[in-house]
């Protein structure tokens, strides 16, 4: 592994400090979205300056050797050496990395790919009399078959051969068929290369001399445009089309038709078409493993429906105990908000802590099954002394969890993934558990990392077969890395290291983090908060690229700038656009989720945005310490269209929600209730005269879920307080469901 320079040589600059979080258990009550609030004396340096190194699985020189001689065979015309070198390259270096920009990686096989399709004709066919009898044996076989797996061995293995393009458009009408027209589009975007400007790389894969009609292949472009919903993208497309192919004329649709007038009349006919079905349930954060979720139904809460206890209140009244004498609390900043993040299935209403989870009646808050809400308990640490103390600990807890296919996983466990230097007495690992929803929450297996300083950082994401997950390893600069475990059995199946930089903690203070996974149709996004944003295949995780972005590097402990706080905030993939807001930047991101290019970025003014609450009426709608609206169309992209307050005079407290047309954005005492349009203010629910705080908000039919520090409220239209709930995750009250088998260990 090497590193990668960022901005600026190696910097030394390091503070120590004494800190403790402004928590003891599982949440802090603060306003706004994430918490460092410290406790101790400071030294009298708290600055600190972070390398500029993000460490990266880069090719080595030998690598770098070889490419130059291929350079070298090219410029000679020895087309047989060049290509012979590009393939043992290939072979023995596929996995590693190489840049393409100076801010952009793809693997050393997709770049020799890349090499290979900008050979001159001679070297192609020489490339091509290798690889094409194999390459055209697995298309034939995948169309005949309906074997998109033998498609995709084509394009990864023997992309400038000359049946890639015709696998290309094959696994296009395959997604096509099944509903995913973004998918398709990704597949036929590679069919028809994209000239880069004079002088500059070739920087991602695109087939080079299709003998396909191109006309088809951008009807086919535009047409998913349409069906995928992006109904401005499509009018431009289709206006390029009308200008490049004004009389094409072909079947699309199963039809013969010319190719512009069907289209333009199908985009016409669009506006009419129905909503799509969206699905009521809430099976993970933010709603859905793309991150992006707008709840269908629109609620107008009366009172208070039902509330559970999830912790009591007397226990944040007492502090932990400072390191040191004559010292006092130092509450450095709060944007922060509950740790708890309930998810919907059906009638069933799931939260968790480290140590519980807890499965309730939508309707009543109720237990789902039995006589205890508690379906899983784990005991954690010495009794009477969990949590542990978070002494010197950056970061905060989170509890998160995802349901898929009838099953339940969750991170549990210790709340670190950076190692205090003081480990806590009874402190133990994180794990992840799966249990069975169609068995009234039996435990299938229990799985623990690796020892050495692993950790897993949030709840996995699954697609029935897999579950997948983000690690971290402490060191001096912690690694990120991607795991994928067999769901059914919790067995390991792969690792993949990402990248390696400084955090603020650096390896001096304890860590708590929470990275989340993106999923999207067979691809893995990871915003690392480390200076880097990967894309990999679920498909034994093979890395599409990595690309690096400036970070923040310099700040002071004691006062960390809003940024930092951006504890939950994986990245939003919406119809091949990936945004980001890393909490090491102070912009938001918009990247090209299939090549990893940076389109467009916001400029600082974002700073305190913490959380993306998703895409809805083409923006992105974000808060913090304000709400705004983030133009993605074309002509507005990157833009922020609306803000709300105008300065920062509001308390927020936890994570807003997008349901129906409407935008829920949590105060501590007040919910504010805006168009998604138009980001007009239509309504404020008032919380205290109902008893009730702020926090982590859910809409679930007719009611609104707030997940407050210390309890779960549900709010309906006109509903009294007729059920009051007195047991907590920590109540010894509670007899959790046994498992009837043993954990996987």
């Amino acid at each position: 592994m090497t590193t990668t320079p960022v901005r600026r040589p190696w910097s030394t600059g390091r503070s120590w400090f004494c800190c403790l979080l402004a928590a003891v258990g599982l949440c802090v009550v603060c306003a706004g979205s994430v918490c460092f609030a410290q406790w101790g004396s400071f030294d009298s340096d708290d600055e600190f300056e972070l390398s500029e190194t993000v460490g990266l699985d880069r090719a080595d020189s030998q690598v770098a050797a070889e490419l130059e001689r291929v350079k070298a065979f090219v410029a000679d015309r020895q087309w047989n050496e060049a290509v012979a070198s590009l393939r043992q390259t290939m072979e023995q270096s596929g996995k590693r990395l190489w840049a393409v920009t100076p801010r952009r990686f793809i693997t050393i096989r997709d770049y020799c790919h890349l090499q290979l399709a900008a050979l001159p004709p001679p070297a192609l066919d020489v490339y091509r009399a290798q690889v094409d009898p194999a390459a055209r044996q697995s298309y034939e076989l995948g169309v005949a078959k309906g074997d998109a797996t033998r498609l995709r061995k084509v394009v990864s293995q023997a992309f400038a051969s000359r049946w890639a393009d015709d696998a290309l458009l094959a696994l296009g009408e395959m997604a096509l068929d099944s509903g995913d027209a973004a998918t398709a589009r990704t597949w036929w975007e590679r069919i028809l290369p994209i000239d880069p400007p004079i002088n500059a790389p070739h920087a991602w894969l695109a087939f080079p001399d299709t003998n396909l009609d191109r006309a088809a292949v951008r009807a086919r472009l535009v047409l998913a445009s349409i069906l995928e919903g992006s109904r401005s993208r499509a009018a431009d497309e289709l206006a390029q089309f009308e200008r490049l192919h004004p009389n094409a004329r072909g079947r699309l649709g199963g039809h013969d038709v010319y190719y512009a007038e069907a289209l333009r009349k199908l985009l016409a006919a669009s506006t009419g078409w129905p909503a799509r079905r969206v699905s009521r349930d809430w099976p993970t954060f933010a709603g859905a493993s793309s991150r992006t979720h707008v709840a269908p139904t629109a609620v107008d809460p009366g009172g208070v429906a039902w509330r559970v206890v999830l912790r009591k209140p007397s226990a944040d009244a007492t502090p932990s105990p400072s390191s040191g004498p004559g010292t006092s609390r130092v509450d450095v900043w709060s944007t922060s908000g509950p740790a708890f993040h309930p998810i919907r299935i059906g009638r069933l209403v799931f939260v968790n802590d480290a140590r519980h989870i807890l499965a309730l009646k939508l309707s009543s808050g109720q237990p789902a099954w039995g006589n205890s809400a508690v379906v899983l308990a784990e005991g954690l640490g010495t009794p009477g002394r969990w949590p542990p103390s978070l002494d010197g600990t950056l970061g905060r807890p989170q509890f998160t969890l995802t349901a898929f296919d009838g099953k339940l996983y969750a991170r549990m466990g210790s709340h670190w993934t950076g190692r205090p230097q003081r480990r806590p007495q009874g402190d133990t690992e994180s794990f992840l558990v799966c249990i069975d929803l169609k068995s009234e929450g039996r435990l299938l297996w229990k799985t623990y990392p690796e020892t050495g300083g692993w950790a897993f950082e949030g709840s996995p994401l699954s697609d029935g077969r897999n579950v997948y997950v983000a690690l971290r390893r402490g060191d001096i600069r912690p690694q990120a890395h991607v795991a994928c475990y067999d769901a059914r059995t919790g067995r390991p199946r792969w690792r993949r290291f990402i990248c390696a930089a400084e955090t603020p903690a650096q390896n001096v203070h304890g860590e708590i983090t929470h990275n989340l996974l993106t999923l999207d149709h067979g691809m893995l996004y990871y915003n690392t908060n480390l200076g880097a944003v990967a894309a990999l295949s679920t498909d034994e995780g093979q890395v599409q690229w990595i690309s690096l972005y400036p970070r923040r590097r310099e700040g002071n402990l004691v006062k960390l700038a809003p940024h930092w706080g951006r504890v939950l905030n994986p990245c939003v993939y919406h119809q091949g656009l990936l945004l980001v807001a890393p909490n090491d930047s102070q912009r938001i991101l918009a990247l090209d989720a299939s090549t990893g290019q940076i389109l467009w970025q916001t400029g600082t003014q974002v700073e305190d945005v913490v959380h993306l609450l998703g895409v809805a009426e083409g923006q992105l709608i974000a808060s913090g310490k304000r709400l705004y609206w983030i133009g993605l169309r074309r002509e507005n992209q990157g833009r922020i269209e609306h803000v709300w307050p105008p300065a920062e005079t509001m308390h927020p407290q936890g994570r807003g929600v997008l349901a129906n047309r409407h935008v829920f954005f949590p105060a501590d005492d007040r919910i504010y209730v805006f168009d998604q349009r138009s980001a007009r203010l239509e309504k404020i629910i008032e919380l205290r005269p109902k008893g009730v705080a702020g926090g982590n908000l859910l809409v679930a039919d007719d009611q609104l879920l707030i997940a407050t520090p210390h309890e779960l409220v549900a709010i309906g239209p006109g509903a009294t307080r007729r059920q009051t709930r007195r047991d907590s995750l920590t109540s010894s009250g509670f007899r959790p469901k046994q498992s009837t088998t043993t954990p996987y260990p």
